[in-house]
Parts: C-alpha cells; structure tokens; sequence
C-alpha cells in the first residue's frame, strides 16, 4: 500500500494523480448520525454514514471508474464509451484526464434526460451521445444500449468501453479500497445498508466485511437492474423496498443535518431503519449486538450528492417540506440583467452628453416655464444623445436637463428611496414602466442610440435602464440622479 500523505498535501508533477489515488488519502469520513436521524438510539443502536461522496469525483463510482481503467491501460489512447448519465461517466471522464490527460471519453444518454444533467456532463469535458427508446435499461438486453457499445468495442479497435455493470474491476474496487477502510475504522460493526445499484458497492464492500467478519449482515434494496451480474446474491442477507418518495425526503433530511447526500443514500437509512425496525418487533434486535458492549454498529454509504436530482425532490415532495420564498411575487418581475457598468456618475453622463468640441462644458439645464411647449429647450447647444426624464412632471417644469425627453412615471415620488429594498414598490414600478416603455419607445429612436436615463436619486433609473436594455437599447442611469447634477453645479 502506498504511503498515505498524513498532511493531506499533494505536490509535484503527479499531485493530482496521487490525489485520486484512495492508497495516497487518509479513509474517507465515517460519520455517526444524531439521535435526529436515528430513532433507534436509545436501543443502543448506534448509525454511521460511509461519506464517500468526500471522494475527490464527490461520488462513490469514483472507485469502479478508476479501478476499470487501471486495469485497462490501453483505454488511454482509445476513445471510452460508456451508458451513464451521471456519476459514472464523469468519473471516467476525470479519471481519465487525471492518469493520462486522455479527453475522449462520450457518456451514451437516453434522450429523456433533463437538460441540466447533459450541461453538466459536458462541463465535465465529455461528450454526449444521445440514445431514444426506453430510457432504463437492463444490461443483458441484446437491443439495448450497454449490448450495442459492447459490440462497437468487439468491432472497432479504438473504442474501449469499460462497461460498469459488468466489469468485475467495478465491484472489486469496493473489496479493494471500500470495505478495507469500513473494517479499519468500525472493526465492531455489525450491519452494513446499501442500495444494489450496479451490484458494485454492495457487492465488494459486503464480501470483504464478510470476509473480515462472518456475523455482519448485508442490508440491500433495490431501485433496478436486479440483473447485475456481480455477486451481489452472495452479500446479501436481508432485502428491504424503500419507496422513493422515503428515499428522498430522508436525504434531504440528512443533507440538512450536515450530512450531504442524494437520494440512494436516504434509501440506504431508510432500508436500514425498516430492517432494525422489523428486528425490534419480533424481539430480535438484540440478537445483532456487540456481545463485549450490548452496541449495534451500523454503517450506510452515502454514494452522491443530491443537486443533479434537485427536480426529483421538488416534484416526488410536498411544498410544505420546503421553506417558503418571502416576496415570490418578484419572481414574475425585474428579470432583465444588470451592469454597474450601466449606472454612470454625473461627471461621465456631462462627457457622454454635450459636444465633442467641448468636452468640458457642463450639462445645459433649463428653467424656462413650460419650455416643453416652446422651441428654445431644443434649439441651443443640442444634446448627443437621447435624455429620458421619468420625474413628476411638475419638478420637471422647475428645472431639468434641457433637450431631454419628459415622461413622469406614474407612481415615481422623490421621497421614496431604496426601491430595491421595498419589494412592493419595486413591483409597482416595475409594471408601470413596462407600460411607459412601450409608449416611449417612438420618442427613443433608433436603438442604436444611446439613452440616459434620470429619476430623482438614480435607483428607479437603474430599473428603467435594466428594462430598456433587454428590449435592445443602449441605456445608461446617472448614479445618483438629477440630485446628482445638480451637485456638480449643472443647475
């Protein structure tokens, strides 16, 4: 066994690789649960979670897709294909860059699949070949996928495909690295619970502790491919069903505790309570215990993360499992972008607005009564570009950028400030300029213009130039607003 770096430090022109290497690590996190996730304390049961989501791949197919390609050094100059949509593929995909910098791996999708999980795969670096027909299907199946890849491989000399439900190095890898770190950190237990899956990490982890200690019992439960060909049947001596709505509410419950893990892992406690459960009712339970400590030592693995199935726990539970949104309403409103790049101060909106020829010349204002209705506003020292006042139109009669363009907004008021801090005001104006920029939009011009934009104190501005800008306009807020100009001494 290589040596372990006690630092938990990795230098040098291998540090990545010996980082993925499980001989290099310390053993991966072996957590006991609170009493709040585990009811059976006080019958001296005692639950601990097998974190291998702390893995570097922060999955549990980490271990098979490393194992696989070690053992299959000529994959590093052919191109991997392998049917996964989630952890297995991108281990691979990591595993295979981190041993031999090798980029061409393809993950084969069912077509069904939510389009985030395909963005992730490809944030991975991997490619994504898309399959129709049913989306879950058995290895054996000759018209199904993992048989179509198998061929192509036998075919074609350059294809390597792993085939992780059956590659003896997948489930292996668990007698390899799993089960020799379980025993080594928990030589008491007494009860191991996993899903089967691929038959994998039940199948290895459960041998070795088998091997190690003949009285430990294997917890499995199924959420498909009863068909794996591994030697699952030979680890297993209870099954437990777990409905997947249980499933999901427990992971989330034990992600909230700290415990981050996805839904298989909420099905490997829930499993586990039933069995233990069941043994407490028929008088049994006692029967698994340490005999020198009266202790059930139990351990579950937690094998991924819960974000790639963050739809499933939102549809399969209830709203009320869920937090509410303060001010959901803003869900429906002000979803255009911002830039501060968008919000300029006084001094540049004076530099954008006057003349090239002079560059120093303040912005002109006007004062004249009701100069809206009279020809001098527009006719001295023009403006570059279009001015769009939204104040009230009374303070806007008393003095304001001249040449610019008055429209008050409906409910805009000089004494409301921090709009972005008051939902339901923000609200409001959110919808009344969604009226007043289609009634501006023949005054703005061409889009190719640029609009400045100016309220009271700069904020309503900011929300008019978030809203001009996603129909296409080149709008800018003067930070501040007219209080601004007119502290630069533009009045």
């Amino acid at each position: 066994m290589a040596q372990i770096h006690s630092n938990n430090v990795f230098k040098g022109p291998d540090s990545v690789r010996n980082y993925f290497n499980p001989d290099y690590q310390p053993p991966l996190p072996l957590v006991e649960l609170p009493s709040r996730l585990n009811p059976l304390r006080d019958d001296n049961v005692r639950i601990y979670a097998k974190m291998l989501t702390a893995l570097p791949a922060q999955n549990v197919k980490m271990l098979p897709a490393l194992n696989m390609l070690l053992h299959e050094p000529t994959a590093a100059s052919k191109s991997i294909v392998e049917a996964s949509s989630g952890s297995t593929a991108l281990s691979l995909g990591m595993c295979a860059r981190v041993l031999w910098g090798h980029d061409d791996v393809c993950a084969y999708v069912t077509n069904k699949k939510h389009p985030d999980q395909l963005r992730t795969l490809r944030f991975f670096g991997l490619k994504v070949a898309l399959y129709g027909g049913l989306a879950q299907q058995e290895p054996v199946d000759p018209k199904g996928i993992m048989c179509r890849l198998r061929r192509l491989a036998k075919e074609d000399e350059n294809v390597c495909y792993p085939g992780q439900y059956n590659n003896d190095d997948n489930w292996k890898s668990h007698m390899l690295w799993t089960g020799p770190q379980i025993y080594q950190q928990l030589p008491e237990i007494n009860v191991l619970c996993t899903t089967v899956g691929t038959g994998g990490t039940i199948s290895g982890t459960g041998l070795y502790l088998k091997t190690q200690k003949p009285s430990v019992k294997v917890v499995g439960h199924f959420p498909g491919f009863e068909s794996s060909q591994f030697p699952w049947k030979k680890a297993i001596d209870v099954f437990e069903t777990v409905p997947s709505v249980e499933a999901y509410d427990m992971s989330m419950q034990m992600s909230r505790e700290g415990l981050i893990c996805g839904p298989s892992s909420g099905e490997a406690l829930v499993g586990l309570l039933q069995y233990l459960g069941k043994k407490k009712g028929d008088g049994t339970l006692k029967e698994l215990a340490e005999e020198s400590t009266g202790e059930i030592s139990c351990v579950i693995v937690c094998c991924d993360l819960p974000y790639q199935y963050m739809d499933g726990y939102f549809q399969k539970l209830g709203e009320e499992k869920f937090p509410p949104i303060i001010n959901k309403f803003l869900l429906k409103c002000d979803q255009d972008k911002y830039d501060e790049r968008w919000e300029i101060s006084a001094q540049q909106a004076s530099h954008l607005l006057v003349q090239k020829t002079r560059p120093k010349e303040k912005i002109p204002i006007c004062r004249l009564d009701g100069c809206a209705r009279k020809p001098a506003c527009n006719r001295t020292k023009p403006l570059r570009h279009t001015v769009l006042d939204i104040r009230k139109d009374v303070d806007f009669g008393k003095a304001h950028v001249r040449g610019s363009v008055s429209s008050p907004l409906k409910n805009i008021d000089e004494d409301v400030t921090d709009i972005f801090g008051n939902p339901s005001a923000l609200y409001v104006h959110w919808a009344d300029l969604q009226a007043k920029v289609d009634y501006e939009e023949n005054r703005l011009g061409s889009k190719k213009e640029k609009v400045v934009v100016i309220c009271y104190d700069g904020e309503v501005a900011r929300l008019t130039t978030s809203i001009l800008r996603g129909r296409g306009y080149t709008a800018y807020s003067v930070s501040g607003g007219y209080k601004s100009l007119r502290a630069l001494n533009t009045v």
